[in-house]
Order: structure tokens, then sequence, then C-alpha cells
């Protein structure tokens, strides 16, 4: 896959979806000062539901995660741990940019339900394919009335990286319902090395040799994913 630079990433998506152009300095910077907080009302409130989004879906991966090791599945829990990891870089990045803008995060109350790791694949693929196709598309649309370009581009990487999920468990669960035994063997024999960019969330199953291929920065943003014991 030939890498694009971050100007490059940043027009093209931004052309695509919305057809204003993004400035590379603005989006990248990390600070937004508190009493601009006032001029972006709808992105505080998209970024506010979009952290609680992430937080939930790591607190469900976790979770599956921890049934899969109790059904000796320890592939699928390495899996579902990567994801976990990857979904809190999403919703770190949002409570970050929330900060900058002098905004409050109230610790937020979820359920969570678990069930076998059947089950829980099926879930989980259907919660990505939802945000790829529904939730994202959404966010950026009501980001664009504001065009506060950190948040354009965190959510454009959370997109991406959501895609990646729903690539690496589709599969799985195309086939669980009825030869779920049969994939999870495969997947158990399988060599896995997860690594997940810490600038986007990027998740990849093996060790790094290239820039990431979401936000394109370098390799050594990429940090090893421990397996759930």
């Amino acid at each position: 896959m030939n890498k694009v630079s971050r100007r490059k990433f940043i027009y093209f998506f931004a052309s695509l979806f919305f057809s204003y152009p993004l400035t590379v300095a603005a989006a990248s910077s990390k600070k937004t000062q508190p009493e601009q907080a006032g001029e972006f009302p709808i992105t505080i409130n998209v970024l506010k539901a979009a952290h609680e989004s992430e937080k939930l879906a790591a607190e469900h991966y976790t979770g599956y995660s921890q049934k899969a090791l109790e059904e000796k599945y320890p592939n699928i829990a390495y899996l579902f741990s990567a994801l976990a990891v990857s979904e809190n870089i999403h919703a770190e990045n949002y409570k970050q940019i929330l900060i900058s803008l002098n905004t409050q995060l109230e610790a937020p109350e979820f359920e969570i339900i678990i069930s076998e790791t059947k089950t829980n694949l099926i879930k989980a693929a259907e919660g990505e394919l939802k945000k790829i196709e529904k939730t994202y598309p959404d966010i950026l649309a009501k980001l664009k009335k504001e065009s506060h370009d950190q948040a354009v581009v965190n959510c454009m990487y959370s997109w991406k990286s959501h895609r990646q999920h729903e690539r690496k468990i589709g599969e799985i669960r195309k086939y669980s319902k009825t030869f779920f035994g049969s994939v999870a063997k495969k997947i158990e024999e399988m060599k896995l090395d997860f690594h997940v960019c810490e600038i986007c969330g990027s998740t990849i199953d093996e060790v790094p040799n290239d820039p990431c291929e979401i936000c394109n920065h370098p390799v050594l943003h990429y940090h090893n994913v421990r397996r759930p014991i």
C-alpha cells in the first residue's frame, strides 16, 4: 500500500465528505484556547457522545477478552484486547480536545453485556459496521458546521480505525453462526502480534515496519499490545 502524506490524507477526506479544506497545522495542533469553547457548542456535544461511545466499546471489548480467555480462546481474547486499546485511544483523543475547550467530562455509567464468545464476536462486528456506515458519517457531517480541524481529523482517524476493526472481525462473524468451532480453531493457530498506534488507534497484527497507514506518523508511535492473562 502506498503511503500518503498527512497533508494529502487530510485534504482528500475533507474534499470527499465536506468540500472544505483543513489546515494541517491547525489539525495537528494540541492547543485550542479555552476561551474559544463558546465557538464550538456542536463540536463539544458531538465529542462528548463520541467519547462515551468509544469508552463503552472499550469496556465491552475488555469484557469480551476475559470471556474468551475463560472459554480457552487466547488469540480471540488477544484480538479483543487490542481493539480495547484502540477504542481507549479514540476516547482519550476526544477527551483531550474537550479539555482544550475547557469542557469537563462526567464519568459515564455503562451497562456491559457479556455473552459467550461466539455471540460477542457477532455483536462486535455489528457494532463496528454501524460506526463505519452510520455513526461516524453522522459525526463528521455535524462537525462540518463548526470546522474544528482537530476534532474533524481525530474523528477521521477513528473512522478509518474502525474499518480496520471491522475487517479483522468481519470474516469471523461471517462464519461464526454455523462454523464457529472451525474458524476459532484456525484463529488460535495463528501467530498474532498486535500493535496499536498511540496517535490514531490504528491496529495491526504484526510488527510494524512502515509509518502508520492511517495517520502517517512514524513507526515509533506503534506500541505492542500485551496478551491478556
